[in-house]
Order: structure tokens, then sequence, then C-alpha cells
């Protein structure tokens, strides 16, 4: 097998594999206790890959990135759902130089016990040796901190809640 992948541009965002040994999946466990919209079409995608790594999945382009990864919008190869997900992608290496490793691991035990409609749902993670990776629900409409800070008193309206 190859080492795991060096450089986050080396990912795939065309059809063609990228070779990640070694990766750990775990899906959410409260979303698939209470067996969460069962039509979801990315529940189907996410469960027919059977041991889900990075090579699974499509990077369509680059979201965003934040303080401790970067996040792409993917979809899972192989599958004619039309399911996209977003997926944060954090640098191990990175989070332990910077002190952010309990950050990374709060942010996804928070996804995983949760199941609440403000927050994504958690469908998977994945780490090898150099990443981590959230695979959560994609929202579109860009990010919900940018446009509470654009509202008045950097509030929403209790009608627009």
């Amino acid at each position: 097998m190859q080492q795991c992948i060096d450089d986050l541009d080396n990912l795939s965002f065309t059809t063609t594999s990228t070779t990640v040994p070694e990766t750990k999946r775990s899906t959410s466990s409260s979303s698939e206790a209470s067996n969460l919209v069962p039509r979801d079409p990315c529940w189907h995608a996410i469960r027919r890959a059977s041991a889900l790594t990075l090579e699974d999945l499509r990077f369509i382009h680059r979201l965003g990135s934040g303080d401790i990864g970067s996040v792409y919008l993917v979809e899972v190869k192989g599958g004619s759902s039309g399911c996209v997900l977003a997926a944060k992608v954090m640098d191990k290496k990175e989070l332990m130089s910077r002190k952010k490793e309990s950050r990374a691991r709060i942010e996804r035990e928070i996804l995983e016990s949760l199941d609440h409609p403000f927050l994504p749902t958690l469908y998977a993670t994945l780490d090898c040796p150099r990443w981590s990776c959230l695979l959560t629900e994609f929202c579109p409409g860009g990010d919900l901190h940018v446009l509470r800070q654009r509202q008045p008193d950097r509030r929403f309206h209790e009608a627009a809640v």
C-alpha cells in the first residue's frame, strides 16, 4: 500500500483514486441509533461503501477553511444518488504543532453525540496517519456565523429564527 497522502493538494478533484491505508471509519452513533430519515440518500451512499476511505470520495471543490481545517464539497464515488457532503479535513501534524487536537476531538464528540436540527448531521469520520476527516451534511447558503455577524446587533431577529 502507498503512504498516506502527504499534501492535501494531492487529493482527488476528479474521478481518479487516491489510496489511503489504515483508515478508520466510524459513523455517528446517535444518528444511527435513532435511524434518522431512512430515505436520506447520503446515509444510503455511506452505508453502501462498507469500508469508506478518502479514496471513495470525489473532491469537487474547496468551500472554505478555518482555524483547524479546510472544508470541501465531496460526493461518494460510484453512487448515482447525487449525495454531496461536506468534508472537514484536518492535518493531524498541524493540529499537534498548534496544540489544537483537543478542539478537533471535542468538535467530533459533539457532532457524534448530538442530533439537533441546527447542527449538521455527522455521517462518518475517517482517520489515517496524516488526516482526520469529518463527513457531514452539506448546508448550502454560506457560513451561519458570517451571516449572524452581518445582522443588526449581530443577532438574528426572533422572526428570522
